[in-house]
């Protein structure tokens, strides 16, 4: 009895394994492939985005000069339209797709670029061999003023983007979504900081970034904000929902909790 009962095992075993051995072969494919399948789910879901807008100029209010130092919108300030969607050119923070260092952080030196070459009017999508020397030089020059370039605060990151570029940065502290809109509507992208793992982006590398900067471009009137995401090839124009980019604001913190980091976005513009 003892042998025949064996034998029932083994004969179940063997009923399973190639059950077990496709739905392996499936999960391989799909983790391979997801991007691909995202993407198709991504173009049949996407919702329909205003007309993207160059730089027209001076359109902004008056701002004082010590930049770094935090400042508020007017709380009191109504949005000017029901949606926008400013033309910030677009560059992944790995132009020629090596994710190696210095490029597997430099979320930010591409944020700051996207910001520039948007005042610059320059092309929609940064030619690759010119993101990648621009970010090595921002990379260079952090080194110099900072002695480190990896992780650089929203306060770091407006003051090289200053001493640089010669922007003009204005840091605004627990912003909200209508003062974030405010600022959209003048024509003025915001760079935000943000715990990466809370943004969810599917084409992230599970499970995402500790610590994260992107580009609000704009807003959409079914509650979206209009994101250049530097994390991904596919992050122009990636959409993230008013919820979870509000929660995902957070600066860092010197390593400690990043949900404990500061709510705080950072804008960049010419001087006047």
């Amino acid at each position: 009895m003892a042998h025949k009962a064996r034998k029932l095992e083994v004969l179940k075993e063997k009923k399973w394994f190639p059950i077990a051995l496709v739905a392996m072969v499936i999960l391989g494919l799909f983790y391979v492939e997801r991007g691909r399948i995202l993407d198709v789910l991504r173009t049949q879901t996407a919702p329909a985005l205003p007309d993207a807008i160059d730089y027209q100029g001076d359109q902004f209010a008056e701002s004082k000069p010590g930049t770094t130092k935090p400042a508020q919108s007017p709380a009191t300030h109504t949005t000017i339209v029901a949606e926008i969607n400013l033309a910030v050119p677009f560059t992944v923070q790995a132009p020629t797709t090596d994710w190696n260092q210095p490029y597997q952080d430099a979320c930010e030196e591409a944020s700051v670029l996207m910001v520039k070459e948007y005042y610059a009017k320059g092309p929609r999508l940064i030619d690759p061999d010119v993101a990648t020397k621009e970010i090595l030089a921002m990379v260079a020059f952090e080194d110099q003023l900072f002695g480190y370039n990896i992780d650089t605060t929203v306060a770091e990151t407006a003051l090289f983007a200053e001493e640089m570029y010669g922007l003009q940065a204005e840091i605004l502290e627990n912003p909200t979504v209508e003062q974030l809109k405010v600022r959209l509507d003048k024509g003025q992208p915001i760079i935000f900081p943000a715990a990466g793992q809370v943004l969810k982006n599917p084409y992230f590398t599970p499970p995402g970034p500790t610590y994260h900067m992107a580009v609000i471009r704009g807003y959409t009137k079914n509650n979206l904000f209009i994101v250049n995401d530097p994390g991904t090839k596919r992050g122009n124009a990636y959409v993230y929902s008013f919820d979870t980019l509000m929660s995902a604001i957070h600066d860092w913190n010197a390593g400690a909790d990043i949900l404990e980091g500061k709510k705080v976005v950072l804008i960049l513009h010419p001087k006047k």
